[in-house]
């Protein structure tokens, strides 16, 4: 199958390479399906495509690469939706990028994290409750944290 994308130009898709999201990402919710895009092998970075809208595409990263510390605690509500098992679930967790200008300013949005069942190819938003995490937390150590908004 092949979609159209603004940053990648036509790319040929396979059903295996669909990632499917019930609920959609808010505010985004009429888009189902997407495709996972490394920026680069081994990059710590990731393109989320949706497959039916050409400029829907959010920059994310691996948290865990620049934030060793970084947990989040799955509702059971979360588990259920994704259909992860209890022992060793085969989750991949990711957070949204804002990048304003200059990219020294990026920020991750730790609070809502998108997890995807790596096996089943399920995804969510997963919006935390009860975290420390903000919306807006710098990438790299010398940012000056944004406010503290999502608290």
């Amino acid at each position: 199958m092949q979609i159209n994308t603004h940053l990648f130009g036509e790319l040929n898709i396979t059903e295996k390479d669909l990632i499917n999201f019930p609920e959609g990402i808010p505010g985004f919710e009429s888009d189902k399906q997407y495709i996972l895009l490394p920026l680069e092998e081994k990059a710590p970075f990731y393109y989320l495509q949706s497959v039916n809208t050409s400029d829907l595409c959010l920059l994310m990263i691996d948290p865990f690469m620049f934030f060793s510390d970084y947990q989040i605690e799955l509702s059971e509500s979360a588990i259920k939706q994704l259909q992860l098992p209890s022992d060793k679930p085969p989750i991949a967790v990711y957070c949204i990028l804002t990048i304003p200008g200059d990219f020294k300013l990026a920020t991750a949005n730790l609070m809502a994290p998108i997890i995807i069942n790596a096996e089943k190819k399920l995804g969510l938003q997963f919006i935390s409750e009860k975290t420390d995490y903000i919306t807006k937390h710098p990438i790299f150590p010398a940012a000056k944290p944004v406010a503290e908004e999502g608290k």
